[in-house]
């Protein structure tokens, strides 16, 4: 190798370290938003030539003619170059503007960028799906999140082995599902979902919990809804769930404390809701009308909590309804009682009827014997008139 190829060699090596020593700046663009890429210079020179690379790419170049290279989307503060501000705007974030992205000034790099795009978690839901298994999900999100499942009590992970599962959509953003089995002992344990995005910039929760009870039917029944560990939340809202139709009934807001009922029959104290006490108030409910799934939904700051209640009646009767049921049992035991007086009045009439006929059979059987004796009795005399003299010895 010439003394050349050794000179070329040692010029590319001293670049390459002068390039390591590059500040690199990492940004976080939010999905949909505008986003500054930063770099700055030492406005020394009259001309100034800025370029933009992504990916090694040329997106955007300014001379001091005024040339400009751009996509539409990304563009220079140019009111701030004359005081060394080369930062990138790249308007209406999404995922193509991600990576690595070079700011060179003058023909000298100055910057480097790291562009990360997120879309946060805005929304978690926690519910039981149709075939019983307990569905916790997000829409939108990009990366795709973390998803942690846990009870209390305590359960191991090995115990409850959820299926998760990420759906990107036409945008590039996630749908997440995760679905966990319930445990026999479901009622003792409530369901803990975390949803954490991959830069842990955020961490949502949703839990719930699911419960059983009945009532009477026509008597007001307390359906409970304490708050979770002392829960600070904005919201409280319950819905009706019958035939797989969900209807909201009550929502609370802890902001102006006040209550919307959509429904005549309920109530909710806002005392109890201030102590944290959510719990409704179904009042003379109605079997048919009001069996099905309550649930009381606590919402705060990235955090749902719910508690879901089966609810079922048994038959009773007060009120109006207790007069027609107690004329209506009136009229069977009345009906009852005539039919077995009436009975008793055929037996006895019977039981006459027999009597009466063994009578006749009595006195006709008297009159035969009273007939047949005054014939027996001439028949003997005239025996004892024909018998001869001489047996008189």
């Amino acid at each position: 190798m010439t003394k050349t190829h050794y000179g070329v060699h040692a010029v590319l090596w001293i670049l390459s370290l002068v390039d390591c020593k590059i500040p690199e700046v990492r940004v976080n663009c939010i999905f949909s938003e505008d986003c500054t890429l930063p770099c700055s210079f030492s406005p020394n020179h009259a001309d100034v030539n800025i370029q933009w690379y992504q990916q090694e790419a040329l997106i955007l170049r300014l001379q001091q003619a005024g040339e400009q290279l751009s996509n539409g989307t990304m563009w220079l503060f140019n009111d701030h170059i004359s005081e060394g501000n080369a930062s990138l705007l790249v308007k209406n974030v999404d995922i193509r503007n991600k990576g690595r992205y070079k700011c060179v000034v003058n023909n000298a790099t100055q910057t480097y960028v790291v562009a990360t795009v997120e879309a946060p978690i805005s929304i978690i839901s926690i519910d039981t799906n149709p075939s019983g298994l307990i569905q916790c999900s997000t829409k939108d999100v990009y990366p795709p999140p973390m998803v942690q499942w846990s009870t209390e009590p305590s359960l191991t992970p090995a115990a409850l082995q959820p299926i998760t599962r990420m759906v990107p959509n036409g945008k590039g953003l996630f749908y997440v599902e995760s679905l966990l089995k319930q445990q026999n002992n479901s009622l003792e344990h409530i369901y803990v979902c975390n949803i954490t995005s991959k830069y842990g910039t955020q961490s949502w929760t949703a839990s719930l919990q699911l419960k059983e009870m009945t009532g009477s039917e026509g008597q007001d029944l307390v359906i409970p809804c304490p708050a979770h560990k002392n829960l600070k939340f904005s919201t409280l809202a319950w819905t009706f769930t019958k035939a797989n139709t969900t209807t909201e009934i009550l929502k609370y807001d802890s902001l102006t404390q006040k209550t919307t009922s959509f429904r005549d029959n309920i109530k909710l104290t806002e005392e109890d809701v201030v102590n944290e006490d959510g719990s409704l108030t179904l009042e003379k409910p109605v079997g048919a009308d009001h069996s099905g799934i309550y649930t009381c939904v606590f919402s705060g700051v990235k955090m749902r909590h719910l508690i879901q209640i089966h609810v079922s009646f048994t038959h009773s009767r007060h009120g109006k309804d207790s007069v027609a049921y107690n004329l209506w049992m009136l009229g069977i035991v009345v009906g009852l009682l005539g039919l077995l007086a009436l009975t008793l009045l055929i037996k006895r009439y019977k039981a006459k009827s027999k009597r009466s006929q063994e009578n006749a059979q009595a006195d006709e059987e008297m009159q035969r014997m009273n007939t047949a004796k005054p014939m027996e009795q001439p028949q003997a005399e005239s025996k004892l008139m024909t018998q001869p003299s001489g047996s008189r010895n």
